[in-house]
């Protein structure tokens, strides 16, 4: 999944993770309800710490 990060900014990570995944579902780039790459995957592949990835999966969740 491609999601860029920004360190430089004040924005958390966490919410830049959950914004750019909402656009992808919004653009139609990923389908609500779709897999979303395991949490150590992406934690990985963005090389941050996989309960960043964690917490934005929840929040997502928690939004439906």
């Amino acid at each position: 999944m491609d999601i860029t990060l920004d360190f430089r900014t004040r924005r958390p990570i966490c919410e830049q993770i959950q914004e750019q995944i909402r656009e992808k579902i919004r653009g139609k780039q990923l389908q609500a309800g779709s897999q979303l790459p395991a949490v150590r995957e992406l934690a990985a592949a963005l090389q941050i710490n996989f309960n960043t990835v964690a917490r934005a999966y929840r929040e997502l969740d928690r939004e439906g």
